[in-house]
């Protein structure tokens, strides 16, 4: 039996590390509080170190108008180099075009210039053939070489020896075929003495002039085919004539057309015939 006022007995089992309350754990409430506020220290963290990493835009910070006053250097200076760079180009396409227009004028005046020295050059020609008073002989006609169209011959008499443009001379002179003038149409310089114009009079030869007969209508080419075939016999072709060039080149008219030759030519039992193909309502 204990007495009274003497202490509680002391008990071994017990241990001084023991808390004296019991521990708890944090509830929901508190878990959620604690979130909060290490979002919130997030959140604050990050924007302060934008805000140190970031300049400020602020225009009355004097940092941020010294900051703003270089960026314009920077630009007027690049500014002013694009203009300068404008400039050369302009003036490098006005200095090309002057020399375009100086080169075009230096080649009109060299045009002018070759236009008056072959002028004087013909004229001086000229005037020395008639000086040395050439003229064509020995005028000869030879076959006929195409419809209507005979070949002349003739040589240039009168040049001197020494004298060395004997083409340009014999392109120059002309001669009297039929009554009527003709320059050559192309020349043969074989040394002196022996020029030979050539000339092809397609005037006043009627014995090279053949001409289309007994016209056949051979209908249309098929029904519906919206085309008819027409075909003519040729005849007086010049003996020893080539039959296709004179039935090429002989022209004829009928029906309202007219046909420089024949589109089609062929031969025969050794008689020439023309062929022809055209569209005809009538036939469609």
């Amino acid at each position: 039996m204990r007495q009274n006022g003497s202490p509680p007995p002391y008990n071994t089992s017990s241990s001084e590390v023991e808390p004296l309350i019991g521990l708890r754990k944090p509830s929901r409430r508190q878990f959620i509080c604690i979130c909060a506020v290490l979002i919130t220290l997030s959140i604050v963290t990050i924007t302060i170190v934008i805000f140190l990493n970031h300049p400020s835009n602020d225009p009355l910070d004097p940092g941020v108008r010294d900051r703003i006053r270089k960026e314009w250097d920077v630009e007027v200076r690049q500014h002013q180099q694009e203009v300068l760079k404008r400039d050369e180009i302009y003036k490098r396409w006005r200095l090309e075009d002057n020399e375009r227009i100086h080169l075009r004028e230096q080649w009109q005046t060299e045009i002018e210039n070759h236009g008056r020295d072959m002028e004087e050059r013909r004229k001086h020609e000229e005037e020395e053939r008639l000086r040395l008073n050439m003229f064509w002989t020995n005028l000869d006609s030879h076959a006929c070489t195409t419809y209507a169209t005979r070949e002349y011959t003739a040589r240039l008499a009168n040049v001197p020896t020494y004298y060395d443009r004997r083409v340009e001379a014999c392109m120059a002179t002309s001669v009297k075929i039929h009554g009527v003038e003709y320059t050559p149409k192309w020349c043969e310089d074989h040394g002196p003495g022996k020029v030979i114009g050539h000339w092809e009079v397609d005037q006043h030869e009627p014995d090279c002039a053949s001409y289309w007969t007994r016209y056949k209508d051979f209908g249309c080419m098929s029904p519906g085919s919206g085309q008819r075939r027409v075909e003519h016999y040729l005849e007086n072709i010049p003996l020893g004539g080539d039959w296709k060039e004179y039935c090429a080149t002989t022209p004829v008219r009928f029906r309202g057309m007219h046909f420089t030759g024949a589109q089609f030519c062929f031969q025969k039992d050794h008689a020439t015939w023309g062929h022809w193909i055209f569209d005809d309502e009538r036939c469609k």
